[in-house]
Formats: C-alpha cells, structure tokens, sequence
C-alpha cells in the first residue's frame, strides 16, 4: 500500500517524547501516516498542510489549551467532522465541553493506556466516519 493511501494521522503534542511515542506507535503498524506537531501555535496551519484524518490532541499544553485548538480546528470545514482523539495525562472540568465538539467524533484517551489501545480507538474512530476497517 502506498504512503498516500493511509489514513494520515496529526498528533499535537507539547512533549516531545509522548511525539516520538505516538510516531513509534503508528508507523509500526504500517497502515497510517502521522505527523507530529510539538507547537500548539501552529496546529492548525500543520492541519491544513497534512489533511489529517483523524487528530490526536493532548489537552494542557502552555499558551493554547487542546480544547481551543479542536474549536479552531472545527471551524474549518473540511475538518469539521473528522474524529479528535483527546489524549491527555488528565481529566479537567474542561472535559465537558471537549465531549460536546463533535456529535459523537470526539474521544479521550488517557496518558499512558496501551498502544493497543491507542491504534484500536484510532481504528475504530475512522471506520466509525469512512465505514472502512483498519484493523
């Protein structure tokens, strides 16, 4: 299967190692393209560059919370209904709010669960939106 045809993953998170994770974790799986964005500044100029299919967002992160970059990012039309995955090292009262983004697109995942995990809720997220199975 070529590069281009796998599903494209945005990872934006301000840590570089849970990046470095994240990549690891995808690219050995070989069904998906991610990209990492360590800068939350600059999510949504990445997201308009790689056309993710799928966002993985860490919540906390200085200077722009991952709940204001999901708003940013569903402002934009073609992004509106792609499935985010919060993934973060805690639960906040802004939980909530993220929950109601995305009419059932938007997930949590906490820091720290299985890569097992990660890749089958990547996996499910987007045969949920496009009814193709990844796994």
């Amino acid at each position: 299967m070529s590069r281009q045809l796998k599903p494209r993953i945005l990872a934006v998170d301000d840590e570089p190692g849970v990046g470095a994770l994240l990549s690891r974790i995808f690219e050995e799986t070989g069904r998906y393209h991610i990209t990492v964005e360590g800068d939350p500044f600059r999510a949504l100029e990445r997201a308009r560059a790689v056309r993710p299919d799928v966002l993985l967002i860490d919540i906390n992160m200085p200077g722009k919370t991952g709940i204001e970059i999901a708003m940013q990012l569903r402002a934009e039309p073609w992004l509106r209904y792609r499935p985010i995955i919060f993934f973060t090292g805690l639960t906040t009262r802004e939980t909530p709010l993220a929950l109601q983004l995305g009419d059932g697109l938007t997930e949590f995942l906490a820091k720290g669960v299985s890569p097992e995990t990660i890749v089958a809720t990547v996996d499910r997220m987007l045969a949920e939106t496009t009814g193709v199975s990844r796994g």
